[in-house]
């Protein structure tokens, strides 16, 4: 009889929480990446979202290329926040970029970084709804400091913790005039492969994001070349944390397309008629095409017909994102809002994050009043979502 019950227990435990999970919104924001300055509230007003997101480069104001006290991307942030806009802010350390190894707790250096993020926070004050500790830091943090070192600890874990502890919190312990954000640790990408899953960095962050009470939640990236790698990251994450809000800061899918970055237009009955068409060789790569899109720029429709004329081309994919964000309790993720990188000579290895933009301005023919045109193959359902997104928050708060 006593298993019986604590079996019961179990289980209409189990139910509250997917109960609990299912009651909580799942909203969708834009994503302005490390680019703050080119955060335009005109383009925000395009779309019905309700949040930004901006990570910069923590080590242009550490190393005094900028000034947080002046820096003008960080006034857009701000000056969107006035708008009436949400703001999800965090910080890219790029210690592997440098060279550079986490410093040792309480060494000059790990102060002089901490005061950098202190100025940070005072210039945006009361801005920030989100905080996000880090930004791929399994990506940007030397090896050697993503395992255990010879004082038993993860470097990685530790500094992500410390930058909680002794600036985070009494940031806003000393400023109650502010309220205290969200807090999360991330933004961990690649989840899904083996690799990631037994890095100790990788691991040990999900587990302070599970055991801390300060944290909110966890951060994930899901750029993805199959969308079961979706389900892949996220079971990965609930594994160790069950039930605190994910957040998903950046999504596509970018490896996808990189997969197939040289093929041949002319590799289908589709590509060839799109070929001729538009009066491209059968063989031109893919590459080539997008070379010419970055240079000359291309109407809607061309892009639109380029795309669908390829096999592996997931159609609605927004829409799929959405229905595993509800299934895994992710309660914000942003997309690419603007086109940050569009180079002119795409080759094999070129990354085409260009692909992603709500308003690829660098790849498109401008509209007839001269603004970014909406890239076709999201906006559509990009606005979708974020209605679904504002709905359910409306719902929860009845």
């Amino acid at each position: 009889m006593k298993k019986y019950f604590m079996k019961l227990i179990g289980a209409t435990a189990i139910v509250l929480l997917l109960s609990l999970q299912a009651a909580l919104p799942q909203e969708i924001g834009a994503n302005f990446n490390h680019d703050p300055e080119i955060i335009d509230i005109n383009y925000l007003k395009k779309t019905p979202v309700e949040w930004i997101r901006t990570t910069p480069y923590i080590f242009e104001y550490i190393n005094g290329q900028k000034d947080p006290a002046t820096e003008a991307g960080l006034g857009k942030v701000i000056e969107a926040k006035k708008a009436g806009y949400k703001v999800a802010f965090g910080f890219r350390w790029d210690f592997k970029k440098y060279n550079l190894n986490i410093p040792q707790p309480g060494t000059p250096l790990e102060k002089k970084y901490f005061a950098t993020v202190t100025a940070l926070l005072t210039r945006m004050s009361g801005s920030i709804d989100i905080l996000k500790l880090g930004n791929e830091p399994n990506l940007e943090t030397k090896d050697e400091d993503l395992n255990v070192n010879n004082e038993g600890y993860v470097p990685l874990v530790k500094f992500m913790e410390r930058l909680l502890t002794e600036v985070a919190l009494p940031f806003y312990r000393a400023h109650p005039e502010y309220k205290k954000p969200d807090i999360y640790v991330g933004s961990l990408p690649a989840l899904f492969e083996p690799k990631q899953q037994k890095t100790p960095g990788v691991i040990g962050l999900i587990k302070l994001a599970q055991q801390n009470k300060d944290l909110t939640g966890l951060a994930v990236h899901l750029h993805i070349e199959d969308t079961l790698e979706i389900s892949r990251a996220l079971d990965f994450v609930r594994s160790i944390m069950p039930s605190k809000p994910i957040i998903v800061p950046e999504f596509s899918l970018f490896r996808l397309y990189n997969k197939h970055v040289s093929d041949l237009i002319g590799d289908n009955a589709a590509g060839r008629a799109f070929a001729q068409k538009y009066h491209y060789a059968d063989t031109m790569h893919l590459y080539q095409w997008y070379s010419i899109a970055n240079t000359k720029r291309v109407d809607a429709m061309e892009w639109t017909e380029m795309f669908n004329s390829r096999k592996w081309f997931i159609p609605h994919s927004m829409e799929t994102y959405y229905r595993y964000f509800q299934k895994y309790n992710v309660v914000l993720a942003t997309y690419g809002y603007f086109s940050q990188s569009a180079p002119a000579n795409v080759k094999p290895g070129t990354g085409v994050w260009f692909v992603n933009p709500i308003f690829a301005c660098k790849s498109l023919k401008p509209d007839a009043n001269g603004d970014c045109a909406a890239n076709p193959l999201w906006y559509s359902d990009f606005v979708d979502i974020v209605n679904k997104g504002k709905l359910t928050r409306k719902a929860t708060h009845q």
